[in-house]
Protein backbone atom coordinates (compact mmCIF):
# COMPACT_ATOMS: atom_id res chain seq x y z
CA UNK A 1 0.00 0.00 0.00
CA UNK A 2 1.29 3.64 -0.51
CA UNK A 3 0.26 6.78 0.26
CA UNK A 4 -0.44 7.62 -2.92
CA UNK A 5 -3.33 5.12 -2.77
CA UNK A 6 -4.95 6.46 0.47
CA UNK A 7 -4.60 10.17 -0.73
CA UNK A 8 -7.47 10.22 -2.90
CA UNK A 9 -9.84 7.90 -1.12
CA UNK A 10 -9.51 10.18 2.29
CA UNK A 11 -10.16 13.20 0.24
CA UNK A 12 -13.23 12.21 -1.39
CA UNK A 13 -14.49 10.44 2.03
CA UNK A 14 -13.74 13.90 4.01
CA UNK A 15 -15.41 15.93 1.09
CA UNK A 16 -18.63 13.65 1.17
CA UNK A 17 -19.11 13.80 4.88
CA UNK A 18 -19.41 17.39 4.67
CA UNK A 19 -21.43 17.09 1.79
CA UNK A 20 -23.57 15.00 4.05
CA UNK A 21 -23.14 17.48 7.36
CA UNK A 22 -24.09 20.37 5.44
CA UNK A 23 -27.25 18.60 4.59
CA UNK A 24 -28.54 18.20 8.15
CA UNK A 25 -27.04 21.17 10.09
CA UNK A 26 -25.92 24.04 7.65
CA UNK A 27 -25.61 26.42 10.62
CA UNK A 28 -22.74 24.18 12.10
CA UNK A 29 -19.03 24.70 11.41
CA UNK A 30 -17.45 22.90 8.61
CA UNK A 31 -15.46 20.19 9.17
CA UNK A 32 -13.67 20.09 6.64
CA UNK A 33 -10.13 17.11 6.11
CA UNK A 34 -11.15 14.43 8.27
CA UNK A 35 -7.76 13.41 9.13
CA UNK A 36 -4.75 15.41 10.70
CA UNK A 37 -0.72 16.21 9.93
CA UNK A 38 1.22 12.73 9.01
CA UNK A 39 2.67 11.04 11.72
CA UNK A 40 6.61 11.52 11.89
CA UNK A 41 9.23 9.01 10.70
CA UNK A 42 10.10 8.94 14.51
CA UNK A 43 6.67 8.54 15.92
CA UNK A 44 5.74 5.42 13.49
CA UNK A 45 9.34 3.85 14.76
CA UNK A 46 8.52 4.31 18.51
CA UNK A 47 4.59 2.66 17.91
CA UNK A 48 6.53 0.15 16.41
CA UNK A 49 9.05 -0.13 19.13
CA UNK A 50 6.21 -0.64 21.72
CA UNK A 51 4.92 -3.18 20.04
CA UNK A 52 7.94 -5.22 19.26
CA UNK A 53 7.01 -5.24 15.38
CA UNK A 54 7.03 -3.88 12.24
CA UNK A 55 3.65 -1.90 11.48
CA UNK A 56 1.51 -3.97 8.37
CA UNK A 57 2.15 -2.03 5.07
CA UNK A 58 -1.73 -0.61 4.68
CA UNK A 59 -1.59 1.06 8.33
CA UNK A 60 1.72 2.34 8.13
CA UNK A 61 1.08 4.05 4.94
CA UNK A 62 -2.15 5.17 6.72
CA UNK A 63 0.09 6.88 9.48
CA UNK A 64 2.02 8.45 6.63
CA UNK A 65 -1.09 10.32 5.61
CA UNK A 66 -2.41 10.94 8.53
CA UNK A 67 -2.38 10.49 12.18
CA UNK A 68 -5.46 9.21 13.40
CA UNK A 69 -8.85 9.72 11.57
CA UNK A 70 -12.24 11.85 12.44
CA UNK A 71 -15.63 9.48 11.64
CA UNK A 72 -14.12 6.05 10.67
CA UNK A 73 -17.74 4.91 9.28
CA UNK A 74 -20.63 6.53 11.58
CA UNK A 75 -20.00 4.33 14.76
CA UNK A 76 -16.07 5.31 15.15
CA UNK A 77 -15.56 9.15 16.27
CA UNK A 78 -11.65 9.05 16.22
CA UNK A 79 -8.83 6.45 15.05
CA UNK A 80 -5.98 7.08 17.57
CA UNK A 81 -3.01 8.32 16.41
CA UNK A 82 0.03 6.57 16.62
CA UNK A 83 1.12 8.10 19.87
CA UNK A 84 -2.26 6.68 21.62
CA UNK A 85 -1.99 3.20 19.74
CA UNK A 86 -1.84 0.18 21.93
CA UNK A 87 -2.27 -3.22 23.19
CA UNK A 88 -6.35 -3.83 23.62
CA UNK A 89 -5.82 -5.58 27.12
CA UNK A 90 -3.76 -2.30 28.09
CA UNK A 91 -6.58 0.50 27.25
CA UNK A 92 -9.38 -2.04 27.18
CA UNK A 93 -9.89 -4.59 29.82
CA UNK A 94 -13.22 -4.83 29.79
CA UNK A 95 -12.99 -4.89 26.14
CA UNK A 96 -10.77 -7.44 25.81
CA UNK A 97 -12.74 -9.79 28.67
CA UNK A 98 -15.70 -9.21 26.54
CA UNK A 99 -14.24 -10.53 23.41
CA UNK A 100 -12.41 -13.47 25.29
CA UNK A 101 -15.74 -14.30 26.75
CA UNK A 102 -17.27 -14.82 23.48
CA UNK A 103 -14.36 -16.54 21.92
CA UNK A 104 -15.01 -19.06 25.19
CA UNK A 105 -18.46 -19.26 24.01
CA UNK A 106 -17.84 -20.17 20.83
CA UNK A 107 -15.42 -22.76 21.69
CA UNK A 108 -17.41 -24.28 24.47
CA UNK A 109 -19.81 -24.61 21.42
CA UNK A 110 -17.70 -26.59 19.09
CA UNK A 111 -19.00 -30.19 19.02
CA UNK A 112 -15.67 -31.43 18.56
CA UNK A 113 -14.80 -30.50 21.85
CA UNK A 114 -17.39 -32.26 23.47
CA UNK A 115 -15.42 -35.22 24.51
CA UNK A 116 -12.54 -33.18 26.00
CA UNK A 117 -14.89 -31.15 27.88
CA UNK A 118 -16.45 -34.60 29.39
CA UNK A 119 -12.91 -35.43 30.85
CA UNK A 120 -12.28 -32.46 32.60
CA UNK A 121 -13.26 -32.73 36.36
CA UNK A 122 -16.02 -30.60 38.55
CA UNK A 123 -13.70 -28.63 39.97
CA UNK A 124 -13.69 -24.59 38.97
CA UNK A 125 -11.82 -24.05 35.82
CA UNK A 126 -8.85 -21.57 35.38
CA UNK A 127 -9.74 -18.04 33.51
CA UNK A 128 -10.22 -18.32 29.94
CA UNK A 129 -7.16 -16.54 28.59
CA UNK A 130 -7.42 -15.53 24.42
CA UNK A 131 -4.05 -15.72 22.51
CA UNK A 132 -6.11 -13.64 19.64
CA UNK A 133 -7.10 -11.35 22.03
CA UNK A 134 -4.64 -11.06 24.32
CA UNK A 135 -1.78 -9.48 21.65
CA UNK A 136 -4.84 -7.19 19.77
CA UNK A 137 -3.86 -3.84 19.55
CA UNK A 138 -6.67 -1.28 19.53
CA UNK A 139 -6.52 1.70 16.86
CA UNK A 140 -9.66 3.56 18.14
CA UNK A 141 -10.34 5.93 20.74
CA UNK A 142 -13.85 7.00 20.88
CA UNK A 143 -16.97 5.63 19.45
CA UNK A 144 -20.80 4.03 19.56
CA UNK A 145 -19.36 1.31 21.93
CA UNK A 146 -17.46 -0.09 18.57
CA UNK A 147 -14.05 -0.66 18.74
CA UNK A 148 -11.17 -1.05 15.20
CA UNK A 149 -8.72 -3.44 16.20
CA UNK A 150 -6.16 -4.90 14.46
CA UNK A 151 -4.23 -8.60 15.35
CA UNK A 152 -0.23 -8.73 14.61
CA UNK A 153 -0.72 -12.18 14.88
CA UNK A 154 -2.86 -12.78 11.84
CA UNK A 155 -0.61 -12.12 9.03
CA UNK A 156 -1.06 -12.72 5.23
CA UNK A 157 1.32 -13.13 2.92
CA UNK A 158 1.68 -9.14 2.27
CA UNK A 159 2.47 -8.28 5.64
CA UNK A 160 -0.73 -7.42 6.11
CA UNK A 161 -2.87 -8.19 9.84
CA UNK A 162 -6.10 -8.76 9.95
CA UNK A 163 -8.73 -6.00 11.15
CA UNK A 164 -11.57 -6.22 13.16
CA UNK A 165 -14.71 -4.33 14.10
CA UNK A 166 -16.46 -5.14 16.98
CA UNK A 167 -20.19 -3.05 18.70
CA UNK A 168 -20.84 -4.37 21.67
CA UNK A 169 -24.71 -4.02 20.80
CA UNK A 170 -24.23 -5.49 17.25
CA UNK A 171 -25.76 -8.68 18.56
CA UNK A 172 -22.54 -10.77 16.49
CA UNK A 173 -19.03 -11.32 17.10
CA UNK A 174 -16.38 -9.05 15.68
CA UNK A 175 -16.13 -9.18 12.16
CA UNK A 176 -13.04 -9.71 10.44
CA UNK A 177 -11.30 -8.35 7.28
CA UNK A 178 -8.30 -9.57 5.78
CA UNK A 179 -6.07 -5.90 6.57
CA UNK A 180 -6.61 -2.39 7.53
CA UNK A 181 -7.38 -0.93 4.08
CA UNK A 182 -10.44 -3.77 3.61
CA UNK A 183 -11.45 -2.66 7.34
CA UNK A 184 -11.42 0.85 6.04
CA UNK A 185 -13.07 0.56 2.88
CA UNK A 186 -16.00 -1.47 4.49
CA UNK A 187 -16.38 1.45 6.84
CA UNK A 188 -16.32 3.97 4.19
CA UNK A 189 -19.46 1.35 2.17
CA UNK A 190 -20.99 1.78 5.42
CA UNK A 191 -20.79 5.46 6.11
CA UNK A 192 -22.28 5.78 2.24
CA UNK A 193 -24.97 3.16 2.71
CA UNK A 194 -26.23 5.07 5.81
CA UNK A 195 -26.13 8.39 4.37
CA UNK A 196 -27.86 7.29 1.72
CA UNK A 197 -25.38 7.75 -0.89
CA UNK A 198 -25.56 3.74 -2.19
CA UNK A 199 -23.15 1.24 -1.27
CA UNK A 200 -21.61 1.54 -4.26
CA UNK A 201 -17.93 3.26 -4.20
CA UNK A 202 -17.70 6.41 -5.88
CA UNK A 203 -14.55 6.57 -8.82
CA UNK A 204 -11.51 6.87 -7.05
CA UNK A 205 -8.74 4.65 -6.38
CA UNK A 206 -9.17 2.95 -2.91
CA UNK A 207 -6.15 1.21 -0.89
Amino acid sequence: MKTDDWEPFLRTWSAERETAARAEAPSEPPLGWLGFDPAAPERIAALEARLGVPLPPSYRSFLEVTDGWRWAGEFVELLAPAAEVGPLRELTGYLYEMLAEWEQEDLDDDPDDEDEDDEEDDGEKEPYESARWGRAVQISLEGDQTWLILDPGDVNAEGEWAAYRFSSWGGYGPVRHESFADLMHAEYRGFRALRGLGGEDPEVRLP
